[in-house]
């Protein structure tokens, strides 16, 4: 098992590696080929051709293709992504900040959408054709229809315009001093600015691994060990516990693409809310057409994925002992 699984990894880490190079020769095109000229905000017409010069050659953006594309692989892989236009700073202290406040949100609302499902999909499946099997789906899924900013604004409305109990966006109070992570975790005020986003993002992804987990468990109910720990005394919660660790895999599956589209739907969430995370700031960097931030935030999302596809890899071992890392 020790030699599989290294076989495994040593697979996956390659495949891993391979995938990043692509995705970093396809961002680097990406962006010299869009339309627009990337150093428009950067020139006045007040600028003379040696002024011009002087700052093209400061960004690296007077050098052939070739060269542009050999120096920008050798800076990422030393965590340089270059000087944004905009902030006049390097990109990595624009972009990991406002990352972290991103994951602050998606971590935990993913992660309570991932048990919730896991808990009440297979209660719901366990319970087919009765009651709480057609309320308890028919909500999640009127929600699910609902669009991330509509979702957000209605919430938005209530809780903040109506009521007046949740702030109307942004992380803290304006002209606030700025908090590390744990200064932020600590205050009992960034979860009042944290908790409509946070709702937002858990009632609209909580229906699809719901759903996927009570078809599973479904499915589950009609195999031939189920009946037989119901045959050997078990009482129906254990038994429906067993059928649910067995509906696990397809949960875990879903969990590798839905990274990819919770970071689409938060750059909704985060606009609508004014939340300064990395998907509201790309929007910002296309708008301003900062290549070097747009560039490293389309990064940082993908390796994010990518590195989640590996974890799920390795954990489908674990959750079934059927499968092996091995060729046979």
């Amino acid at each position: 098992m020790t030699n599989s699984l290294t076989e495994f990894l040593i697979r996956r880490v390659v495949s891993f590696v391979t995938m990043l190079f692509f995705l970093l020769s396809a961002i680097f095109v990406l962006f010299r080929v869009m339309p627009g000229d990337p150093t428009a905000m950067l020139i006045s017409g007040q600028f003379t051709e040696e002024a011009r010069q002087s700052m093209l050659e400061t960004f690296g953006l007077n050098r052939p293709l070739h060269e542009q594309y050999v120096i920008f692989i050798g800076n990422v892989l030393q965590g340089d992504f270059g000087i944004s236009f905009f902030y006049r700073e390097p990109v990595a202290e624009v972009i990991f900040p406002r990352l972290i406040n991103t994951l602050l949100i998606m971590v935990p609302a993913l992660t309570l959408v991932m048990v919730i499902a896991y808990f009440w999909g297979s209660i719901v499946g366990w319970n087919k054709d009765t009651a709480l099997d057609r309320w308890g789906t028919y909500v999640p899924v009127s929600i699910r229809a609902v669009p991330h900013f509509v979702l957000g604004l209605t919430l938005l409305v209530i809780f903040s315009y109506n009521l007046g109990w949740l702030p109307t966006g942004g992380m803290g109070p304006i002209g606030g001093a700025d908090k590390s992570v744990t200064e932020r975790l600590t205050s009992p005020t960034f979860y009042k600015y944290a908790a409509l986003p946070f709702i937002t993002a858990l009632l609209h992804y909580i229906a699809d691994p719901m759903l996927l987990m009570r078809n599973n468990i479904i499915s589950e109910r009609q195999k031939d060990y189920v009946e037989l720990h119901r045959l050997k005394g078990l009482k129906p919660r254990q038994v429906r516990q067993r059928a649910a660790r067995n509906s696990m895999l397809p949960l875990l599956t879903w969990l590798t693409p839905m990274v990819g589209v919770a970071f689409g739907g938060q750059i909704l969430i985060e606009v609508v809310f004014s939340w300064p995370g990395i998907g509201r700031e790309l929007v910002l960097a296309a708008t301003r057409q900062d290549m070097p931030v747009a560039q490293a935030a389309f990064f940082m999302v993908a390796v994010i994925v990518l590195l989640t596809n590996l974890i799920v890899d390795l954990a489908y071992g674990y959750f079934d002992p059927r499968i092996s890392y091995g060729k046979t």
